[in-house]
């Protein structure tokens, strides 16, 4: 498990972990009596997670209450509300988790999909409704370019939308896609400080799951919440 913690000015501290294959597999549809004690091995607070869609919808948990958020169908949530973990799971899409000086928290999934339908905007945009305070990002790791052979339109109108950084090639001299940088992108069009980014590649490094390179059901969890410093 990996770790990033950051003190806010309000007394609260934000908490950043991420887990990999000896954390064991946080898939929601893992058994459940053994996915909740992989929970609480990473925090043992209510965890809100999604069943994630590559769409754009953000979800208001503040709005909706938490046994409705959780296990929604959608890309990412925001709240101001403390001690609750937001969680986001993947096997090589980006994991980002977000937050304001003030304490309010979001989280996101997003593949080139979720990118592409403005999944992030959307996230932030929400935050912004909650908090005038500036916001930080720390991305987890995903899939690298190295590893991410792309067709070439759904390139070219990626490229089009968040510049011509995201092209990149694999290996072996293919076309390829680096989804890290659009998200980088985005977040600085956005005004979003990354203050840690993994660029560990999920395909490469065989301590964390990869569908697109094993075919694995696994998923590693992003996940962020805040408490008393």
């Amino acid at each position: 498990m990996r770790f990033f913690d950051r003190a806010l000015g309000n007394g609260r501290s934000i908490r950043v972990r991420w887990t990999d294959r000896t954390d064991g597999n946080l898939a929601i549809d893992e058994a459940m009596p053994e996915l909740e004690q992989r929970r609480r091995d990473v925090t043992d607070r209510p965890w809100v997670w999604l069943r994630q869609v590559h769409g754009e919808r953000c979800i208001d948990l503040d709005e909706v209450g938490i046994e409705s958020a959780t296990g929604a169908e959608a890309d990412a949530v925001v709240t101001a509300q403390p001690d609750l973990a937001l969680a986001i799971h993947t096997a090589d899409c980006v994991p980002i988790v977000l937050w304001s000086e003030d304490g309010v928290l979001g989280a996101v999934h997003a593949g080139w999909r979720g990118l592409e339908a403005g999944i992030v905007e959307s996230c932030i945009e929400l935050l912004r409704t909650k908090s005038s305070e500036p916001i930080s990002a720390v991305i987890g790791p995903s899939i690298g370019p190295e590893c991410y052979e792309f067709g070439d339109e759904d390139l070219e109108r990626l490229s089009a939308k968040f510049g011509s950084s995201v092209r990149s090639l694999t290996n072996d001299g293919r076309p390829a896609l680096n989804v890290r940088c659009g998200i980088r992108n985005e977040l600085g069009r956005l005004n979003v400080t990354i203050v840690f980014e993994d660029d560990t590649c999920t395909s490469c490094d065989h301590q964390l799951y990869s569908f697109r390179r094993r075919g694995e059901s696994g998923r590693q969890a992003l996940v962020l919440w805040s408490e008393s410093a």
